[in-house]
């Protein structure tokens, strides 16, 4: 199995600038307070927010050194 990323036949990039390889994407419960915790323990720079009417974060992005991480509280009612 190769090891590229990218589709030889495709100039497309399948990983867009800015990201790594992996970017792991979180659904935990509190993910504004998950936030905080990661900006105090590691560092890490909030680059964007969306909360939901209710307050819950429908999406959250932030970075530790190089690399991003995706914030999202959980939301049960969609299952």
């Amino acid at each position: 199995m190769s090891t590229e990323t990218k589709n030889p036949s495709s100039s497309a990039n399948p990983v867009p600038n800015g990201m790594r390889t992996v970017t792991p994407h979180l659904v935990c419960a509190g993910a504004a307070d998950a936030i905080e915790f990661y900006k105090k323990a590691f560092g890490a720079t909030e680059n964007m927010r969306l909360a939901a009417p209710d307050g819950k974060l429908m999406h959250g992005c932030i970075s530790i050194g190089d690399s991003m991480v995706m914030l999202v509280d959980e939301m049960p009612d969609c299952g």
